[in-house]
């Protein structure tokens, strides 16, 4: 039995001369003779022994004490091992919530490509209760925001242009000398205009509106149908996850430890009570339990968030790198053999080398940018909660009005504006989502770049300022997110503008005064 499973709280067993007694529900493992009393699973000394044993029963069964045996999690999977872990029937492959909410943020023909991967690999599929847990909670404002943010490209787009339209034909360009031929080309530019409001008009039906049937929630039904984990059975083992859970976070042990700003935030699903900051630790320690349980020799864990509590800052040949204290800790705890993790781009990537079939770099790009949105949806704030809630298109728009003089476009992640100073020319002002810096990290340059270009269509720039604004003060996120930044910053090469990176965070509730530091 696996320590914790439908036991209670403080539930004790004694063995005393051959003699057993129970009171209450039990755990442990029993010596005849001696007396051993465990509450909640095995004391912290005996885990590390049980650990240890483990650790060294692989040893002498591979028969290998060289650096990869004990530093495994800093060695990539062999050619042999990877081919085993595609290719093996054997193999676990597991899904993460943010795999499952990144359909309804794929467009329609990217999602059938993955729906038809997933699908031909479905016998080897398995995912933990907690995803699906928060899959159920969180699935309707998945499928609503990214309905709502495809209907919003066309009114951004003929804002943008309303916008342009604006500033190259106010009175003071009409007295120019060259005002007859901007006319023209204004004229030629409206037909264009109106082909791209066609095309952006039309992006909302590539997506499921939230009014039609939900064709991601019954593929979901189908294809996991029999290969879910099990409900807690207890509020007891609920708590005791947590409880572990939280002194990990102390010593900054993955995964979750990013996920500290949600502390507090508390929801009910089934009777049972859950912390928001220790999910993806739910979902860690069930995949590992299942592996062990089930003596799983090779297990594949497909996620999309992709914050430093799971993933080094580097990459391998197949895609990002795990942390290794992940690695080696599912290869000491459930004894597998073979385990390793991938991106839901990465791993459509490498199903076509692996499984050899045909993937499409348009299913990467769209996979990528499914991974930039929130690894879960989170509810609408009521005012408890206001300052949790994540930075949004009105926070962004707050950042640039008060720092710019004109507004000139706020989009999903990147809100942008231009500010003049008497005798120092005009300055671009860049607001970005910390989600986006924290999530898409550099995979965000490109984004940044078309924004610097739109700037430099209203005028001619002479400085640049990126602003990155979070809920509330949390240092270290703050720190993450101003090397991001900076990084970005020098990966726009700009030949004539040294680009400025500030990062703060909100100073009240309703998110009307704010700090920053460069």
């Amino acid at each position: 039995m696996s320590y914790g499973d439908g036991v209670k709280r403080g539930a004790a067993m004694c063995v005393c001369k051959g003699q057993t007694v129970f009171e209450g529900a039990v755990i442990g493992q029993v010596f005849t003779g001696d007396v051993q009393i465990f509450l909640d699973g095995p004391p912290r000394h005996f885990q590390y022994r049980r650990n240890a044993m483990v650790a060294s029963r692989q040893v002498e069964r591979k028969g290998v004490t060289d650096m990869r045996a004990q530093f495994s999690g800093y060695f990539d999977p062999t050619p042999d091992q990877l081919e085993a872990l595609w290719g093996g029937h054997d193999s676990m492959i597991a899904l993460d919530t943010n795999v499952l909410l990144g359909l309804y943020r794929m467009p329609a023909a990217t999602r059938e490509e993955v729906v038809e991967l997933l699908t031909r690999l479905k016998d080897r599929l398995w995912v933990p209760y907690h995803v699906l847990l928060e899959f159920h909670r969180n699935r309707q404002q998945a499928m609503k925001a990214e309905f709502a943010a495809a209907k919003q490209l066309g009114k951004d787009a003929r804002n943008a242009y309303d916008v342009f339209k604006a500033t190259i034909s106010n009175d003071r360009v009409r007295d120019r000398a060259c005002w007859p031929q901007i006319a023209e080309k204004l004229a030629e530019i409206e037909k264009k205009a109106e082909e791209l409001f066609k095309v952006t008009n039309s992006e909302s039906g590539h997506y499921i509106s939230p009014n039609a049937p939900d064709s991601v929630l019954s593929f979901v039904e189908n294809l996991l149908e029999g290969r879910i984990g099990s409900r807690p059975g207890s509020q007891a083992i609920v708590d005791s996850a947590e409880e572990l859970a939280a002194e990990r976070f102390k010593a900054k042990i993955g995964p979750g430890y990013y996920d500290q700003e949600k502390a507090g935030d508390k929801y009910v699903f089934d009777g049972l009570i859950y912390d928001r900051q220790y999910g993806d630790y739910m979902v860690w320690r069930e995949l590992i339990a299942h592996s062990r349980e089930t003596k799983t020799k090779r297990v594949m864990f497909v996620t999309s968030d992709v914050k430093p509590d799971w993933w080094l800052d580097s990459r391998t040949f197949s895609g990002k790198r795990p942390q290794p204290e992940l690695v080696m800790e599912m290869l000491r705890e459930a004894a597998v053999e073979c385990f390793w993790m991938y991106t839901l781009s990465d791993f459509i990537k490498n199903a076509g080398t692996f499984l050899r079939t045909k993937v499409t770099q348009r299913a990467i790009s769209d996979a990528r940018q499914a991974e930039s949105g929130p690894r879960r949806e989170a509810p609408a704030a009521t005012p408890a909660d206001a300052r949790l809630r994540r930075v949004g298109n009105d926070d962004l728009r707050t950042v640039v009005a008060g720092q710019a003089d004109d507004l000139i476009s706020v989009g999903r992640h990147i809100g942008i504006g231009l500010a003049r100073a008497q005798g120092k020319g005009v300055t671009g002002i860049v607001a970005i989502d910390p989600q986006a810096i924290l999530t898409r990290g550099m995979a965000l340059l490109d984004d940044l770049k078309s924004s610097v270009d739109l700037l430099s269509l209203f005028d001619e720039i002479g400085g640049l300022e990126l602003y990155v604004i979070l809920p509330k003060n949390q240092p270290e996120l703050m720190a993450h997110a101003l090397k991001t930044a900076r990084s970005l910053a020098e990966g726009l090469d700009l030949q004539t503008v040294a680009p400025q990176v500030f990062v703060g965070h909100f100073l009240n509730a309703g998110r009307t005064e704010y700090t920053f530091s460069g």
